[in-house]
């Protein structure tokens, strides 16, 4: 609806103020195309917000799931063409080690119930 669409810019700024990952992939999507005749935001108006943005746009339907897998395979496409979301050590500390417990330590013998 056209309060949802005026109020992107202001969420946008949002997403910009708080995400910590420079280069995230953002995108917008515009969402009901199954509902045309009720459409009070055109595609060109969509597209021509998103090119201001420099970010992706897609109109899908989450009812017909028209357009739904083009929006995931548009996004993960862009974070595949950024190595820097991807690369090994981006993130620092925000991995998890496991490693094999040895069970025979110290001489003790543990139960495996």
């Amino acid at each position: 609806n056209r309060e949802t669409f005026d109020a992107l810019s202001n969420w946008w700024n949002e997403v910009n103020t708080y995400c910590s990952t420079p280069d995230v992939v953002k995108m917008i999507v515009g969402n009901k195309v199954d509902k045309e005749s009720a459409r009070v935001v055109s595609y060109e108006e969509g597209l021509n917000f998103a090119r201001k943005l420099q970010t992706l746009f897609v109109e899908c339907s989450a009812k017909t799931k028209v357009g739904v897998r083009q929006a995931f395979e548009e996004l993960v496409e862009k974070i595949i063409e950024t190595p820097s979301l991807w690369q090994k050590n981006t993130a620092p500390n925000s991995s998890v080690r496991i490693e094999q417990e040895n069970k025979q330590d110290a001489g003790y013998d543990y139960c495996a119930c």
